[in-house]
């Protein structure tokens, strides 16, 4: 008898093909790519009915906790379709033995393109502008003066995988002066192009441009809040591609009124879907994507491969490449 993995969420079909060669696939968006993040009352029957049998998951946005962990009895392997595992309860799932896959090499480029896209969108003044010109109104093209980004001072918080590509393509691509913090990286282990800064307030001095590349964790937490604001550089823009929830919302959206930050581009927030009535969508300073950083056909492609692979490297008895608790194996033995 096959095993049955179950997959919440939409997924390119290149992961679910290689799934389906060797495992039944309880995947109810698989053909409603854009249906609403909750499954609806069908879908969640046919979900429910295969979760105490399932062997496997594969997750986007979807929430794991020790709750779903409990009914899900027989579940061997659990494979984030992506780098942030924030919607996983790690610790539940180390308890029991079961180990938590993620993608993290996956969709670095695509979200670093993102980042510098937002940038640029803010920048140039992109969406005024285009709509403007939707609107009939080409001869108002004086109401947007732009800046340009050579030259200017990006600063970086995180240099993993995505924060040391965003700090390549601004360096070498657009003649930006990085200037960098992440605690866990020493000069002696970094060759990249950023300058590395003591602290968080010291690149938040310089910054022009502020774009956060770190996981969401109890110390990462409204690492952007009202006081960090009173540090920031007057002119600042701000970028988030990681977490919503790195950012105090209220805060910036204070800061943004006052002019004390000119600009925001933001693609994640700490409750989504973003509902219409948050004061981030009454800014002109802000450009808002709905959480699409890693949304390219190259990407997906890639993160639903390497989600499927560790999922079958699990249950064939191997040790998948990209772990996050990597001591459930150690256990296990």
């Amino acid at each position: 008898m096959k095993p049955t993995v179950l997959i919440p969420e939409p997924i390119a079909t290149c992961g679910l093909d290689a799934l389906k060669a060797e495992c039944t696939c309880i995947a109810p968006r698989e053909s409603s790519p854009t249906a609403p993040k909750r499954l609806d009352s069908h879908e969640a029957g046919e979900f429910e009915a295969a979760l105490p049998e399932a062997s496997g998951i594969i997750v986007r946005l979807f929430n794991v906790d020790d709750r779903f962990l409990e009914r899900a009895k027989h579940l061997k392997v659990i494979a984030k379709h992506g780098v942030g595992v924030d919607n996983i309860d790690c610790k539940a799932a180390s308890r029991r033995k079961i180990p938590v896959i993620y993608t993290p090499a996956a969709n670095a480029n695509a979200v670093a393109e993102h980042t510098l896209a937002l940038m640029l969108a803010l920048s140039r003044q992109i969406e005024p502008a285009a709509l403007a010109v939707k609107q009939g109104r080409f001869n108002d093209r004086n109401l947007f003066q732009g800046v340009e980004l050579a030259g200017k001072t990006i600063g970086v918080v995180g240099l993993g995988r995505i924060g040391s590509r965003v700090a390549t393509m601004a360096a070498l691509g657009l003649q930006m002066i990085v200037r960098a913090y992440d605690p866990f990286l020493s000069q002696s282990d970094y060759s990249g192009p950023a300058i590395l800064e003591a602290s968080l307030e010291s690149v938040l001095r310089e910054a022009d441009y502020l774009t956060l590349h770190v996981p969401l964790t109890p110390d990462t937490r409204y690492l952007i809040n009202s006081e960090t604001l009173k540090t920031v550089k007057l002119g600042c823009r701000i970028i988030n591609t990681a977490r919503g929830a790195l950012i105090d919302e209220l805060a910036l959206v204070g800061a943004l009124r006052e002019g004390a930050v000119a600009g925001a581009g933001l693609d994640v927030f700490e409750d989504e879907p973003l509902p219409s009535s948050h004061p981030f969508c009454q800014l002109p300073n802000v450009v808002l994507t709905p959480h699409i950083s890693s949304s390219t056909s190259e990407a997906l492609g890639r993160m639903a491969i390497q989600s499927a692979q560790g999922v079958l490297d699990v249950l064939h008895g191997k040790k998948p490449e990209h772990v996050v608790n990597p001591e459930v194996f150690d256990e296990r033995s």
